[in-house]
């Protein structure tokens, strides 16, 4: 008898063991190739660790990052570990803005309310929210990756450039369809 319960227990254990090893190899093989490739020549040196504020984010409709740029007024934080990291974001969503799009005062308030904001003075929602994801270095690029759902992940690969207490990262992606083409340009200083 306690032959078969030795078995049954060994048995059980083996089936776990190979469970998890087969779904660590699922979500593995759910990136894309080319992330493999980045990440197998990440160089995490902690040159990001720390807290980075935005200094400025600038988009052009073009992958050269070339004539006039569209900035963006953007606060945020972002707080980098080894590999993984938080974006911290302040928001301010108008009362006035949904008003015209016949949405009433309760309804904006319990939308508030939903996004974790709170509704000031003045009648508007204002909040912050946390964006976990994972950042990997290489020589002169920078990939972040955000994972949507065990099986959904989106990468976001450029260049960065570090100088001091500064950080440039650049993304641009170049399109063969009209429209499609674009360069983002963020700085950050660290905190």
């Amino acid at each position: 008898m306690k032959t078969k319960v030795l078995i049954i227990i060994l048995l059980t254990l083996f089936f776990m063991t190979g469970c998890e090893d087969n779904i660590s190899k699922t979500s593995k093989q759910s990136q894309p190739e080319w992330v493999g490739k980045i990440l197998s020549q990440t160089i995490n040196d902690n040159s990001l660790e720390g807290s980075w504020s935005y200094s400025s984010v600038v988009s052009y409709e073009n992958a050269d990052c070339i004539g006039e740029g569209e900035t963006h007024n953007y606060s945020g934080i972002v707080t980098y570990g080894e590999s993984d990291a938080v974006r911290t974001e302040s928001f301010l969503l108008l009362f006035s803005d949904f008003q015209q799009k016949s949405s009433s005062e309760e309804k904006f308030h319990d939308m508030c309310i939903k996004k974790n904001g709170t509704t000031n003075s003045n009648g508007n929602c204002e909040g912050t929210y946390d964006m976990p994801f994972e950042y990997y270095l290489t020589e002169d690029g920078y990939c972040e990756t955000y994972i949507y759902a065990p099986d959904k992940s989106k990468t976001w690969c450029g260049t960065i450039e570090l100088v001091e207490n500064t950080a440039t990262i650049t993304y641009s992606y170049d399109s063969d369809y009209a429209g499609k083409s674009y360069c983002k340009i963020v700085e950050m200083e660290k905190q």
